[in-house]
């Protein structure tokens, strides 16, 4: 056990954590970007980068396999030396700090849209930050429980909530289809693989999984589960509000939601009640973030128990989150984050890892 004040986590709870990871702040713009980069053709472009997705997870998992037990850092300096492992490490803290907040600037940001307009958003972001600082010093065996704990009611809510809208929904919606041209879906591809961005976060959970041999297993299973969720969401989404209407909201799920008529009308307002199970799934997110990049910044430091370690982010995070005034820049930024810090924490490093464990198991099969 790398420290002391964690246990093991098994395969079906990192599973569940990167699920929980992958679907957050993301879910409730995806139907409106979909029909900007591929029209009604959306779900084709998320299937590709679903597989894309699901290939890339695959290096993640055989990485975790190769080197069972050992954390993010040391599998860093096992195989690109110790010099570049630094530099690298702290590439990824910058990437996992500045996802977290972002995540945190725009749950603020929709809670006082639709729950708390008076509240100042400084508030709402601390109220927050304190509550995931609380979780992640106990450490990844509770966020294991945790997320085992609300995986399953989450998805019989959700989907009853899915099935219950499509009582409003007209088929002809989601037509045409093979419209978009090929080369134009090619090139949205991209933009649907960091939709399930999230699956990341087993490079750095993956020495305390009690299988290691079994990781590469994670992150398909867990992208195939969101794949379908977001099938499904888009797919109500397009139903229920037509491509106009969707094009012409900025978190369309929420409005497809609102169309619910609950029978007796014993739930006057719907919205609230959506808010509150989408507030439970962005904290799950935004918690194995600000995890995992405490664990790297502790690892750096040299530390063994990341208790305090995991106060040294939040004056980077609170920075980030109150950074942007406008939704409109804030999505821009989030963009432009991603674009130099995501290809590299999910794509790049990874295959260099790969590449490098590779050829020095080449190397020493050669030597015997």
């Amino acid at each position: 056990m790398m420290y002391s004040n964690n246990d093991k986590i098994s395969i079906p709870q990192m599973v569940n954590i990167s699920i929980l990871t992958m679907i957050g702040i993301g879910v409730l713009t995806l139907p409106r970007r979909l029909l900007e980069e591929a029209g009604t053709d959306g779900w084709l472009v998320l299937i590709l980068g679903g597989l894309v997705g699901i290939v890339v997870s695959l290096t993640h998992g055989y990485i975790v396999k190769s080197f069972p037990g050992k954390s993010f850092f040391q599998i860093l300096s096992l195989t690109l030396t110790r010099p570049i492992a630094y530099i690298v490490a702290i590439y990824t803290i910058v990437y996992f700090i500045g996802m977290t907040g972002y995540v945190v600037r725009l749950f603020a940001m929709i809670i006082r849209e639709f729950l708390l307009p008076r509240t100042p958003p400084q508030l709402v972001i601390f109220s927050v930050l304190f509550v995931s600082l609380y979780l992640v010093r106990e450490g990844i065996e509770v966020l294991g429980r945790m997320a085992e704990v609300i995986i399953v009611p989450l998805t019989v809510v959700i989907l009853a909530l899915f099935i219950i809208s499509w009582g409003n929904a007209e088929v002809s919606n989601l037509l045409p289809v093979f419209q978009t041209p090929f080369v134009e879906i090619i090139k949205a591809v991209p933009f649907a693989l960091f939709s399930f961005l999230g699956f990341e976060v087993l490079l750095i959970f993956g020495g305390f999984v009690d299988e290691p041999v079994k990781s590469m297993k994670v992150g398909p299973i867990a992208i195939f589960i969101v794949l379908l969720a977001y099938l499904i969401l888009n797919a109500s989404t397009l139903a229920t509000l037509g491509a106009q209407q969707t094009e012409n909201l900025i978190w369309p799920l929420v409005g497809t939601f609102d169309t619910i008529d609950f029978p007796g009308a014993f739930i006057e307002n719907v919205e609230v009640f959506i808010m509150g199970v989408w507030i439970i799934t962005v904290f799950m997110t935004m918690v194995p973030l600000h995890l995992a990049g405490t664990m790297l910044i502790m690892e750096l430091a040299g530390g063994k128990e990341y208790n305090y370690y995991a106060l040294l982010p939040l004056p980077f995070i609170t920075l980030l989150s109150i950074w942007d005034d406008s939704i409109a820049d804030v999505y821009e930024n989030l963009g432009s984050f991603s674009d130099y810090t995501a290809y590299g924490v999910v794509i790049l490093i990874p295959l260099g890892i790969f590449i490098s464990t590779v050829m020095k198991r080449r190397k020493k099969d050669k030597a015997a």
